[in-house]
């Protein structure tokens, strides 16, 4: 049974993204046009020249990882915009798990501070902006942009094997991803509109869950004004409405002493989603976290080094446990993989709202639309480790694939992923299967209720 049109929040972050597919040429000029001697391949903390740029950039296709990065000033993300042939698509992870829940048939109820007409365009009509007490369609409540506020994101998008002039020589691309040079000092704060906190707060009865994200936007130099606010207004929303089922996505902190910060106030939420490498930020501080015993009766019959899903297994165990929450989930480009306490969604239905996040994401990576046909194949490394799972006493799922293993008063559940071979897509994937998955969590949850 399908529960149509459930109010879910949708905050904070919602912008233009502008995507360049990198190519020797233009990057080559770009590099040329810099200090040469600035440029080393190494993350920075942010983004203040282009040097800074082009070693960041560098960096991320070197190790084959995400990041993003805040650029400085108005003045470098205009000579940056104006550097490469930019497309333009929806941005902000708000705003794209907004226009899925919408689109599998959930009534978002979006923060959209900034909302300018080429904008609201690109927004899903379903998607509500709370105005003057009520939900309107995002083209009908999208004003003219104020050029004070200006909001550019730009996504680099590379794949395995491209190469990229650099100084010290080519780099070859480890494997498909993206870089995100950010100059947006509206998301940066996390600004919420009056209209939409006087709505969230009058119709918290009414609303099902909240999918949050952003909070990894604060500088080095605010988080600690512009976190309270938003902590206390999730607060206020769980405390009014004690059965809405919060979800925080962790994001790219710029540093990791705020990751920890921000994991700290993290009470109020029901579940935390994050990839790989925040993860391992998340984890890094606690010692006791990444030996956690959580899981030993699962993993007992490993070798001696562990594999390197268990290893992400037992550091999302341990922070569950060292959080006090109700689920943590890590996405990555093979699998995801979830640890929940029983009692909320049974292990088959975790395993099913996993199996629909995955399947969006291959669906927008292969097609360009979360909801165009997946691939087919299995993700070779993700079915390697569901069968090894499997063999260390994990249950599988009968249906579909992947595989759980239940014991005291845990649910452990692991999910390939499908593999795109070309993909056109790579942003905004783990915000479609974190979107999808919560949408049928929250579909079972609202089903047990009733």
């Amino acid at each position: 049974m399908v529960i149509p049109g459930m109010k879910i929040i949708c905050a904070y972050p919602v912008n233009l993204d502008a995507l360049y597919d990198l190519g020797e040429e233009r990057i080559s000029r770009f590099i040329q046009s810099a200090d040469p001697s600035g440029i080393k391949s190494e993350m920075k903390g942010s983004i203040r020249s282009r040097e800074d740029l082009i070693s960041s950039l560098l960096y991320c296709i070197q190790q084959g990882s995400g990041a993003e990065i805040l650029v400085e000033s108005l003045q470098l993300a205009e000579e940056i915009e104006a550097s490469f042939p930019w497309s333009f698509r929806l941005g902000g992870n708000a705003g794209i798990m907004a226009n899925l829940l919408a689109e599998l048939g959930a009534r978002p109820i979006l923060n959209a501070p900034a909302l300018e007409p080429r904008l609201g365009a690109l927004l899903h009509p379903g998607v509500g902006i709370p105005v003057s007490g009520r939900l309107i369609e995002p083209s009908l409540a999208a004003e003219r942009p104020d050029l004070s506020s200006e909001v550019l994101h730009f996504v680099f998008q590379f794949k395995e094997s491209d190469r990229i002039p650099s100084p010290q020589g080519p780099i070859s691309a480890a494997k498909d991803n993206r870089f995100i040079a950010t100059y947006d000092p509206v998301n940066t704060r996390m600004v919420s509109n009056q209209d939409f906190d006087a709505y969230c707060q009058d119709h918290i009865q009414e609303i099902e869950g909240a999918i949050l994200s952003g909070f990894h936007l604060a500088p080095l130099d605010r988080y600690r004004e512009i976190f309270p606010p938003r902590i206390e207004q999730i607060r206020s929303w769980k405390e009014a409405n004690p059965n809405i089922y919060i979800h925080v996505e962790m994001g790219s902190f710029q540093s990791p002493g705020i990751a920890r910060h921000f994991l700290r106030l993290l009470e109020k939420a029901d579940s935390l989603g994050l990839n790989e490498d925040e993860l391992e930020t998340a984890t890094a501080e606690y010692s006791a976290i990444g030996s956690s015993t959580v899981l030993s009766t699962v993993l007992s019959t490993a070798r001696p080094k562990m594999s390197q899903w268990q290893e992400r297994m037992q550091k999302a165990a341990g922070l569950r446990e060292h959080l006090g929450i109700f689920r943590v989930s890590v996405h990555t480009r093979d699998y995801i993989l979830s640890i929940m306490e029983e009692g909320k969604i049974t292990a088959k239905e975790e395993l099913l709202s996993l199996q629909k996040g995955a399947d969006a994401a291959a669906a927008l990576a292969a097609t360009g639309s979360a909801k165009g046909m997946p691939p087919n194949e299995v993700n070779p490394r993700g079915l390697e480790a569901q069968r090894e799972f499997c063999r260390l006493g994990a249950e599988a799922a009968g249906v579909g694939r992947g595989a759980f293993h239940k014991r005291d008063g845990l649910v452990v559940s692991l999910m390939p992923s499908l593999l795109a071979r070309e993909p056109r897509i790579t942003v905004g994937l783990g915000d479609t299967a974190t979107a999808a998955t919560f949408y049928q969590e929250l579909q079972a949850i609202k089903r047990d209720r009733i």
